[in-house]
């Protein structure tokens, strides 16, 4: 039977550690409740050949997407974090000398039948939050945050990306394996070398 889309949640950041040609590593994976919507644009390369007038060939190739998080506030010390601020006494300074720092973004999409989507995306950077910030008129208005994120391949494996869909019967996905999907980040060896998938 068919499993549909009905939920987002469990959006979890761990920050990258390590990444390069012979490790990825990561922080402990922290929970952000509050995920409202996530949009995901692919980052496609295209490379067409023609000959004899018409298209004979086209190479398509993608590494990573462009992200729109909407949460409902991401917490101001993760956003210093994200952001390569500094956070002190509970002031977020903001300088023209930050530099964003990589991390890995995690979350569940629950379907129905009882079965989940599971994702992490390895490496990712966020621009600067947008913020919509109103009166209170007649109605309670919520503002909330939509974060610009770009998800790209990691080093270590060119991975960019991890996904497991339960509802898939036959993978062999346990339900051990989906209890413990978040408490670290996946990490599959490079293609070609060793088979057995390793997190750090």
């Amino acid at each position: 039977m068919d499993a549909f889309r009905i939920n987002i949640n469990n959006l979890h950041i761990a920050f990258l550690t390590k990444d390069d040609p012979t490790v990825a590593s990561f922080e402990k994976p922290e929970l952000l409740a509050g995920t409202m919507q996530i949009q995901f644009t692919p980052r496609v390369a295209t490379a067409p050949l023609y000959g004899d007038g018409h298209m004979r060939h086209q190479e398509i190739l993608t590494d990573g997407y462009g992200i729109t998080l909407d949460h409902n506030k991401i917490p101001p010390k993760i956003l210093a974090r994200m952001r390569g601020q500094e956070y002190e006494g509970g002031v977020r300074r903001s300088n023209k000398a930050d530099t964003a720092v990589y991390f890995a973004l995690g979350y569940n999409v629950d379907l129905t039948g009882g079965h989940k989507e599971l994702t992490w995306l390895p490496k990712c950077v966020a621009a600067p939050s947008n913020k919509n910030v109103q009166q209170r008129t007649e109605n309670i208005n919520y503002s909330t945050d939509s974060l610009t994120v770009t998800s790209m391949a990691l080093e270590y494996n060119g991975d960019y990306e991890y996904a497991v869909d339960t509802s898939d019967t036959e993978s062999g996905f346990t339900p051990e394996q989906v209890d413990n999907w978040f408490e670290e980040v996946p990490v599959l060896p490079p293609k070609g070398a060793e088979t057995t998938p390793k997190t750090k």
